[in-house]
């Protein structure tokens, strides 16, 4: 049984390829239905919104210019861009463990203008300021087991600068429980895989043993 009375709805009323107005049952909302626009909702993340302000298709030409040449960043990205690293250069003054979450919250909601602005800073504030930006959008793009920088839940990276978590990032977090539960699931709780010997101590024990020979000679 139908939830509501279907011929209480709206016709959609788009125009279609034949030139017909569409024949099908819009929504309650705009009265489109599903094939023209109804259950759209716009363009919500920050790189669609991006993309709808300009449609290259009709300007091509232009739309390379403004992006290659003229450099056309509005001034509100540029203030968020410089307001996000006067928060980042704050955090600098922190301790690790007092950091917490309050980088990868300043970087999920301006990751897109440091992204753009980030080399107009280091411009004017010096290489340090890009190491800063840079660490944190790094500290971000880790946790999130971002495509780019995916490869180091499984391979050591030397450490950022700045905001660096001794722990790990949470993608390394998300990966080791994983690997911990299908562990157990295969082995048993108190399986415990080959651990390498430290090398130090065989070190150590070799150069005694040519200490020992030099000194009888």
């Amino acid at each position: 049984m139908a939830k509501f009375n279907l011929e209480s709805l709206a016709k959609c009323g788009a125009k279609t390829r034949s030139g017909e107005p569409c024949k099908r049952y819009g929504n309650n909302i705009n009265g489109r239905c599903k094939l023209h626009g109804g259950r759209s909702t716009g363009a919500k993340t920050k790189e669609g919104k991006l993309a709808v302000r300009v449609n290259a298709l009709l300007n091509h030409f232009m739309w390379f210019c403004d992006n290659h040449f003229y450099m056309k960043i509005s001034k509100s990205d540029m203030e968020k861009a410089i307001k996000a690293y006067l928060y980042l250069v704050d955090l600098t003054n922190l301790k690790s463990n007092e950091i917490q979450n309050q980088v990868v919250d300043i970087i999920s909601e301006y990751r897109v203008e440091l992204e753009t602005a980030k080399y107009y800073i280091e411009k004017y504030e010096g290489p340090e300021a890009f190491v800063i930006i840079q660490s944190a959008l790094d500290h971000y793009y880790k946790d999130n087991a971002n495509e780019h920088l995916q490869f180091h839940v499984y391979t050591p990276i030397y450490p950022t600068p700045f905001y660096h978590r001794s722990h790990g990032s949470k993608a390394e977090d998300d990966l080791f429980i994983k690997i911990l539960v299908k562990t157990i699931s295969k082995k048993g709780c108190y399986f415990s895989a080959r651990v390498h010997p430290n090398p130090i101590p065989k070190e150590i024990k070799k150069r005694i043993k040519e200490l020992k020979t030099i000194a009888v000679k």
